[in-house]
């Protein structure tokens, strides 16, 4: 189906004399009994719904369970009426623009299942509530002229790059103790800078063949399941920083407190089910790239503490020049994927964008590449940079002010201005 050929908004379906494709009209009792449950109520059901649609729009859900045992009961709906279920309670949400933004991400990824196209800005507009944008090369030649001075010697950049990395890849038979020790410092801090909840916790899991690096999955009960990809070489630069992402300052940190808050406190239903395409995770990514620092600096000499204690060398100073400019290049898989879905590169050109700015080796620049070619949301890459561009800026370095953003019921736009 052609973009052009079909309503790109849910205002536009209700003002298009002919849907893009036939809907199944939602029949009376249907229709009677969607208008006695709460609208949170609606916006859980409809979300686990269309899950059974796609495998990884649905990041978590930890309320009720005859909820869940409802759902995954009846036969699947078809996408059309998941679709105008969404429309009809988008209608009803004018006095709440959070749930109301997370509705229109379930209707427009009922009309991607069902095969309509938007454009990848229309997508960023309607799904994230941004506008996904190409991120100037200027901040990549800095990081370039960074990590010459960082890392001086004979031999072009890119290899004394490739050298740095081979010294700093940490030994695999000591990585999970490496990344339990550290998650241990980062608890103890966290629970300093912005307090933790009594009694959470986390499991952790080394895992292969994926597209990301690490993966925070929460269970509910304040606790969160954490897979950390090994695929390739797991680096003595990350590990403060992908520790704290996903537990201790990041993803495990803002779900517990929301359950704590939010669920507990406020008994609001909509926060246990984590829709993982949605204007949420705008703010979810933003706080998990802007929490490490808040918790633990800039994290290097914590990970050479750690490291020697496991009996492995790592030089924290060098390392933290180099992390500095690593920062700087993150936008380019942003970059990469904008060229592949929406620019019309090829994967040869997309390759080749990403080596001459990223300097990385070749193994690491094939699965920037092929984690993007293969992504099933591709605006979600500028998520990191332009969410933590926006909770940076919304922060200011406060721990009080990332502290409140944990819980807040905010959207993109809101941070913003």
């Amino acid at each position: 189906m052609d973009e052009a050929a079909s309503p790109d908004s849910p205002n536009e379906v209700r003002k298009t004399a002919e849907p893009a494709e036939p809907a199944r009209p939602l029949n009376r009792h249907r229709k009677r009994r969607l208008r006695t449950l709460s609208p949170a109520r609606r916006y859980v059901e409809l979300g686990l719904r269309l899950g059974r649609h796609d495998d990884d729009l649905i990041d978590s859900y930890y309320g009720p369970e005859e909820l869940a045992r409802g759902v995954d009961a009846e036969e699947p709906r078809d996408l059309a009426s998941l679709a105008e279920e969404a429309q009809e309670l988008l209608a009803e949400l004018e006095d709440d623009p959070w749930l109301a933004a997370q509705v229109q991400a379930l209707w427009a990824c009922a009309r991607k299942l069902s095969g309509q196209r938007f454009g990848y800005a229309k997508e960023g507009e309607l799904v994230y509530g941004i506008e996904p944008r190409w991120h100037d090369e200027e901040a990549f030649r800095r990081a370039a002229s960074m990590l010459e001075e960082a890392l001086p010697g004979s031999g072009d950049l890119r290899s004394r790059l490739s050298q740095w990395i081979d010294q700093v890849a940490v030994p695999s038979d000591i990585l999970e103790q490496a990344l339990r020790d550290v998650a241990a410092e980062l608890r103890r801090l966290a629970r300093e800078t912005i307090g933790l909840p009594e009694g959470e916790d986390f499991e952790l899991e080394l895992v292969t063949d994926k597209r990301w690096l690490g993966y925070a999955k929460y269970l509910g009960g304040l606790r969160t399941h954490i897979s950390v990809n090994t695929d390739l070489p797991f680096l003595a630069a990350d590990l403060v920083n992908l520790t704290a992402h996903e537990i201790y300052g990041g993803h495990h940190t803002q779900h517990v407190w929301q359950e704590v808050e939010l669920v507990r406190g406020r008994n609001q239903l909509e926060w246990t089910l984590t829709v993982l395409w949605s204007p949420s995770a705008v703010i979810s990514e933003g706080i998990a790239t802007t929490g490490p620092r808040i918790v633990a600096g800039e994290g290097q000499e914590l990970a050479a503490a750690v490291l020697g204690r496991l009996g492995f060398e790592y030089d924290g100073e060098t390392g933290a020049r180099v992390t500095e400019a690593r920062h700087l290049l993150w936008p380019i898989s942003a970059n990469v994927a904008m060229l592949l879905h929406d620019r019309g590169a090829s994967a040869e050109q997309a390759r080749e964008y990403a080596r001459t700015w990223s300097l990385q080796p070749d193994d690491r620049l094939d699965k920037v590449v092929a984690s993007q070619v293969a992504s099933p949301s591709p605006v979600y890459q500028h998520l990191y940079w332009q969410g933590r561009e926006l909770v940076e800026g919304y922060v200011r370095g406060d721990a009080k002010r990332f502290r409140e953003l944990l819980t807040a019921r905010v959207l993109p736009s809101s941070l913003s201005g």
